[in-house]
């Protein structure tokens, strides 16, 4: 199911005890299980001001600001804005939202991406394990999830958690504008995913990869802005020229890209790196 549809809006329940229930069958959910929950209580917390309202529109606000919370983070990202509330309203055609409503559908939209970065890790995981191993299915449960642990990829879930975090930035960054509640709880959950994060990264070399390669993407944005581009393009720009880095022969490649890394990093990824340097 798509995740947006584990969330219930209707009075009396928990909103996120199906999305929770459904997520939680999955082999890997015990690796992110934390980071999870944080995301589901921000959507609680959301959902339960967007209840209060019980206007017959929620429901589809809150479908159509996961749909398009990419359309509505280019345009209310860069430059600031203070008419969030208006772009969020006429990307999910919903006109007759009030601002409260549309802070909590968008802060929603976010957290579910944020999940639904773990989420497509888990099953990607699990599904490369049991393509080269199909016979653990027949495992028990305990076993198969046990199994399907030891293969983990550690550089593939740290990405996942890198946009996991890039996603609940936007509610920190854009949000905080409104609502420090909202923020707090996604600033508690970004915390410890970087807690998490660090973990895995513990006794690794990826820590000097990583700033190898966040300072060539630096270098590039700061190039860029040298030749005149405006800086609510910069990331766009510096995207595209990461993946042109990327889709180079391995042999052609800048000694900061590693030969065994096969896509760029996200849109938003790049976002995260330029505004941590104080270039957004």
């Amino acid at each position: 199911m798509e995740l947006v549809e584990g969330i219930d809006l209707a009075l009396g329940v928990k909103p996120t005890a199906r999305l929770i229930e459904h997520l939680s069958n999955q082999s890997l959910y015990v690796h992110c299980g934390e980071q999870i929950l944080d995301a589901c209580r921000l959507l609680d917390q959301c959902a339960f001001r967007i209840q209060a309202n019980e206007s017959s529109y929620l429901n589809s606000l809150c479908i159509e600001a996961v749909r398009q919370e990419e359309s509505i983070f280019q345009h209310a990202d860069t430059p600031r804005t203070s008419r969030l509330a208006d772009w969020i309203r006429h990307f999910t055609c919903c006109e007759s939202a009030s601002d409260e409503e549309a802070y909590a559908a968008y802060t929603m939209a976010c957290a579910v991406k944020a999940i639904e970065s773990l989420s497509d890790w888990m099953q990607a995981s699990e599904q490369e394990v049991v393509s080269k191993n199909w016979q653990i299915l027949a495992l028990p449960w305990e076993e198969f999830c046990q199994a399907v642990a030891s293969e983990i990829n550690p550089d593939e879930r740290i990405d996942a958690l890198e946009n996991y975090v890039a996603h609940l930035e936007v509610v920190t960054s854009l949000i905080s504008l409104y609502d420090d509640d909202i923020t707090e709880l996604a600033s508690a959950a970004i915390k410890t995913a970087i807690r998490r994060k660090g973990g895995i990264l513990s006794g690794k070399d990826r820590n000097e990869e990583i700033s190898t390669r966040d300072a060539a993407i630096v270098k590039q944005a700061n190039n860029l802005r040298s030749e005149g581009l405006p800086r609510r393009n910069l990331a766009t720009h510096v995207h595209r020229w990461l993946e042109d880095q990327i889709a180079l022969p391995p042999k052609q490649r800048p000694t900061w890209l590693p030969s065994e890394i096969e896509k760029a990093l996200s849109r938003r990824q790049v976002d995260a790196i330029l505004t941590k340097h104080g270039l957004l």
